[in-house]
């Protein structure tokens, strides 16, 4: 979906896309090791610490980040548009996050 919506030049849902992908793979890495269900948060970096694994400071870094894009592009937040949403940054993400997503969470 982020990469559709970058081609579609909707980089603000592209971002959102990037950061949901992330939040819906740990909770399904959640699930899978617990045998409960996932806690209802968007903050990566508190489910990347239920996830378990050793993170780097960078991929604790990328969590921070991508948390920020849970609400800022989802709800039409412009100073922060202006800041993050452009066509290099979601194709930094999208590429950052699907080489993430396949290292770790696929």
């Amino acid at each position: 979906m982020a990469a559709l919506a970058c081609q579609a030049e909707k980089y603000d849902h592209a971002l959102f896309n990037c950061q949901l992908a992330v939040e819906k793979a740990m909770k399904a890495a959640i699930m899978e090791r617990t045998g409960k269900p996932h806690p209802r948060i968007h903050n990566l970096g508190q489910l990347a610490a239920l996830v378990k694994e050793s993170w780097t400071p960078a991929e604790q870094q990328m969590f921070d980040e991508l948390s920020a894009f849970a609400v800022a592009a989802r709800y039409d937040d412009p100073p922060w548009a202006a800041q993050y949403a452009s066509r290099d940054n979601a194709s930094r993400w999208i590429d950052a996050v699907t080489t993430f997503l396949s290292q770790h969470l696929s």
